[in-house]
């Protein structure tokens, strides 16, 4: 009884302890958010471009130099897409009363009409060029404001690769060749399970973002660098994600093309969807994305209410980078079980 007393204590400060850091973390997220939101993007990037930076090294090119080369060239990539992105903005705004104009005649078209047995009625409702304006530029306004984390998000982007490259070799110091090994390991497959995930949803939702591009410069929708950037960024949203991205281009479609024309063009976008979302995802990704759906759906809701859609995007990132560093630490494997959506087979426990 005495055993079984102190493993309830144990266990109930255990609790506790985590509600107490729970409180404070999420505190410090909404009230430290300029700090904390860069630093986060910065660690998400630092993913991406760890793997090109030590195939240079690889191959001869010294580590910092490397570095110094991958943050360059993504630099300039961002600038690049970032001017094409506010010309393609620019642009569609140009034909927003046009778009407002097709949507009001559509629907005085459908007004009163019978559609298993519901009566269609949009009475008293109007949409007005301006009010099309404002939906698009708040859509765009948080993605938008990304750019302007940009010069934060390099300073710690750069602290950040002298401290990961630098860490390995503090910690043999600091510690016993015994802790040491084991801390190596952790770190290993940590880090293997980061990289894989962070690449391959990135590749994942790049691909989908460029299919989606084709598709609409061939139905000649406007806009499409915009619909094809909030494809690739929507992707990391479980569920739900791509199904939004879908909508605006979907309305384009039948307000500007003909009927049929409008039906091919979302069974194409609905069909890439789940070539995507479905098939190359899962084939990639295998059982890497082991967490419980209502798990995710949690997580997104809670940094949607925190950081709006920045933060959807972010969620399930952090979410999975979370559960590797869970899975791969003894004390904290169980926690990591519970989030899963599969119990583990007898010989991964």
């Amino acid at each position: 009884m005495g055993m079984f007393s102190a493993q309830f204590g144990d266990r109930v400060r255990t609790l506790s302890h985590g509600a107490i850091f729970l409180t404070i973390l999420v505190l410090a997220l909404i009230h430290l958010r300029p700090v904390v939101e860069p630093f986060i993007i910065a660690v998400f990037i630092y993913f991406l471009l760890a793997p090109g930076a030590h195939w240079l090294n690889d191959r001869g090119v010294p580590l910092f130099p490397a570095y110094a080369l991958v943050v360059t060239t993504l630099a300039g990539a961002f600038l690049l897409v970032g001017m094409w992105l506010y010309q393609d903005m620019s642009s569609f705004l140009e034909g927003i009363p046009e778009y407002s104009l097709k949507l009001n005649e559509l629907m005085a078209k459908w007004e009163g009409e019978t559609i298993l047995g519901f009566t269609i009625s949009f009475e008293g409702l109007s949409v007005s060029s301006s009010q099309l304006e404002t939906t698009v530029l708040s859509l765009f306004g948080e993605i938008s404001s990304f750019v302007s984390l940009m010069l934060t998000v390099f300073v710690f982007l750069v602290f950040i690769i002298l401290e990961a490259e630098t860490l390995p070799k503090r910690l043999a110091a600091a510690y016993p060749s015994d802790v040491e090994e084991n801390l190596k390991v952790i770190l290993t497959d940590i880090g293997d399970g980061v990289y894989r995930y962070v690449i391959l949803k990135t590749a994942v939702s790049f691909g989908a973002g460029v299919v989606t591009a084709i598709i609409l410069i061939a139905m000649g929708i406007p806009g499409w660098l915009l619909w094809s950037t909030l494809t690739f960024l929507l992707s990391y949203v479980p569920y739900i994600g791509s199904l939004v991205a879908l909508i605006p281009p979907a309305v384009l479609g039948f307000l500007l093309l003909d009927p049929t024309s409008a039906v091919i063009l979302v069974v194409l976008l609905i069909v890439k969807e789940q070539i995507w979302g479905q098939f190359i995802e899962n084939k990639l990704f295998g059982s890497s994305l082991d967490i419980s759906p209502i798990v995710l759906l949690l997580v997104t809701a809670f940094w949607f209410w925190l950081w709006g859609i920045m933060g959807m995007i972010l969620a399930v990132p952090m979410a999975v980078i979370v559960k590797i560093i869970l899975s791969n630490i003894p004390e904290t494997r169980p926690i990591s079980i519970l989030l899963s959506e599969r119990a583990p087979r007898a010989e991964e426990e």
